[in-house]
């Protein structure tokens, strides 16, 4: 049965990782081949979940997720046919008249399989399960993934928000095809991440353990502090149910 790309619609997210904890992964260029191998050891040892952004599968194949904003960053990897995990995109077929852009990933889904969440203007974190908010930028979407799959424990990682010995990615640029960050554009998208990091609810606790991060407005920790829970005394204590 063939899919038409006007038949397709976003998905309500199902809270399938109630109170799990899920690592996020950029690809910025601390994540490097060690910082990949301790996170992949994570998922399959510690029963971290994780969700990679864009490029960053290529470093960690075995996410759970992988999430990527822009279609045409969809084209020229194909669809990452490679990937054996979820594939997730955000999508708005009828936009709000107010919204100042379009977004409908309807062709895209049909050509790469792709599951689809409704996008929103907004730089707080959506907790309504049927839609995420954009933030600017995938690396804030895909955290808001996490939130409705039920992740209230999330550590961040290649998630630098800067450029670092003139490299933008762990790999360099993006082609020409794709938009280049400056720096003034991360300052940008790290303004969105700072007014969502003040509306986040007490129970959630996010932490980023990308070293010299650009991305102050969460706390810092050393990965394996983050990972093992040794340095997540500042974790709000969760309320005994009743």
């Amino acid at each position: 049965m063939t899919t038409n790309a006007s038949s397709i619609r976003a998905f309500t997210v199902q809270m399938s990782w109630p109170d799990e904890r899920c690592i996020v992964a950029a690809p910025g260029p601390s994540l490097t081949p060690e910082v990949a191998h301790r996170v992949r050891m994570a998922r399959w040892t510690e029963g971290w979940r994780l969700i990679v952004v864009n490029d960053a599968y290529r470093r960690l194949p075995v996410a759970d997720i992988l999430y990527g904003c822009d279609e045409t960053w969809w084209d020229l990897h194909k669809g990452c046919p490679e990937f054996h995990g979820e594939r997730w995109s955000s999508h708005e077929q009828d936009p709000d008249p107010k919204q100042i852009h379009g977004n409908d990933k309807g062709e895209a889904a049909v050509r790469y399989g792709l599951t689809l969440v409704r996008g929103q203007d907004g730089d707080e974190f959506s907790f309504c399960n049927k839609f995420i908010r954009y933030g600017s930028n995938a690396g804030f979407q895909a955290i808001n993934l996490a939130l409705l799959k039920g992740c209230n424990d999330i550590v961040l990682v290649g998630f630098d928000m800067r450029h670092v010995a003139g490299l933008s990615h762990f790999f360099g640029d993006h082609p020409a095809q794709l938009r280049r960050t400056a720096d003034e554009g991360y300052r940008g998208f790290a303004r969105h991440f700072e007014r969502a990091a003040r509306a986040l609810p007490a129970d959630v606790f996010i932490v980023n353990a990308t070293p010299g991060s650009a991305l102050k407005c969460f706390p810092i920790l050393d990965l394996e502090e983050a990972l093992n829970g040794s340095g997540w005394e500042s974790r709000p204590k969760k309320s005994a149910p009743g």
